[in-house]
């Protein structure tokens, strides 16, 4: 009894620390491991001739809405992350200006992969970790 009371002592011992190991990796991957960088580009301000008086007049949701874009129903991160993007796109100068955008391809809404941005943009990282994929997971299934 006492040979077999410590095997299931040393057996119960490795299947915890196992379980400890996995719990562990699992919030490592979830919050801290990066699994990819999306980088986005802001360059030069092309105008559009719409007429605007401030810079909210350019960003307003029906505006946006004209260009295909929904913000509705995407996770959060997206959403934060776009609308820092779009503080720095969009400025109203008598008319709306919009500042070249490269690393998102908007006709077929998919990411270009870019080493670096040029001198004279500014730089976006967006780091996309185990919860912003879960979240974009449950998005795409919804």
């Amino acid at each position: 009894m006492g040979k077999r009371g410590g095997a299931l002592l040393i057996i119960g011992i490795v299947i915890l620390v196992l379980l400890i190991g996995v719990i562990g990796a699992g919030v490592y991957f979830y919050n801290f491991y990066v699994f990819k960088t999306v980088r986005v580009c802001v360059g030069d301000a092309i105008d559009t001739t719409m007429p605007c008086g401030v810079t909210q007049d350019c960003v307003d949701i029906d505006r946006i809405a004209e260009f295909g874009i929904d913000l509705n129903n995407v996770p959060d991160f997206v959403r934060d992350n776009f609308q820092k993007i779009l503080n720095e796109v969009v400025y109203c100068d008598g008319s709306c200006f919009v500042k070249n955008i490269r690393g998102v391809n908007w006709e077929t809404q998919e990411l270009e992969m870019l080493d670096n941005c040029k001198d004279e943009e500014v730089e976006f990282l967006i780091e996309i970790r185990g919860k912003e994929v879960l979240a974009i997971w449950k998005w795409i299934e919804g």
